[in-house]
């Protein structure tokens, strides 16, 4: 191995390591500044770097807005079937899904932040909006092979689409976080995982066929 590639490593990681912290230092900016009001300096002073640091890995604020929020979306997804994953086989049951959204609470009221400012960012911009569905289609087929596995565990089955099934589950939990940050209404997510979730998921679905 030449010394060129020698230096070149270390030099490639510093740089992943640092793209790295400034997306994640940057997740709890967007969540605390509206998108329009965030700038470079914040970014950089929340994780610890300089404006070089930044120009050298981003070009703008928007694109380490995007990387944020997909980021946040992945450690959502992961966490909850990392949660499924550490479920012995044969014991998940309805009451199961407490520990799902137990899972999430940390993580639920940033990701709703930045999920609605990257909405409204998306409804007035065509070029954000590109960008913001492609995440969406994503994040969705995602969550429709988790519900998918979700009712195969609990040996059933959706009555419609499970596309549909996973949009409406996902639109009342959306409703739940805000409802929590805003202080204001009945549906909290502590309210819609204890009593309405579980009547929904035996509504909308039915004992798998054999």
């Amino acid at each position: 191995m030449s010394a060129s590639t020698t230096e070149a490593a270390p030099a490639r990681r510093s740089r992943v390591n640092t793209r790295a912290r400034l997306v994640e230092a940057a997740a709890d900016v967007f969540a605390d500044k509206p998108f329009g009001a965030v700038t470079v300096d914040d970014l950089v002073g929340a994780a610890g770097f300089t404006r070089g640091a930044f120009y050298s890995n981003f070009s703008s604020v928007r694109e380490v807005f995007v990387l944020a929020y997909a980021q946040q979306s992945v450690l959502m997804l992961d966490e909850v079937n990392r949660v499924v994953d550490d479920t012995p086989e044969g014991e998940f049951h309805l009451s199961s899904i407490d520990q799902l959204f137990a899972a999430l609470e940390p993580l639920g009221p940033r990701w709703f932040r930045l999920h609605q400012e990257f909405t409204l960012l998306a409804v007035r911009d065509e070029e954000a909006r590109s960008l913001f569905l492609a995440h969406v289609e994503e994040f969705e087929g995602r969550m429709q092979r988790l519900f998918e596995r979700i009712l195969g565990l609990l040996g059933r089955e959706p009555i419609s689409d499970i596309a549909s099934l996973s949009e409406a589950l996902m639109a009342l939990y959306q409703h739940s976080l805000g409802t929590q940050q805003l202080g204001a209404g009945h549906l909290t997510p502590e309210v819609l995982v204890g009593d309405l979730l579980p009547q929904l998921l035996i509504a909308l679905s039915r004992p798998r066929s054999a």
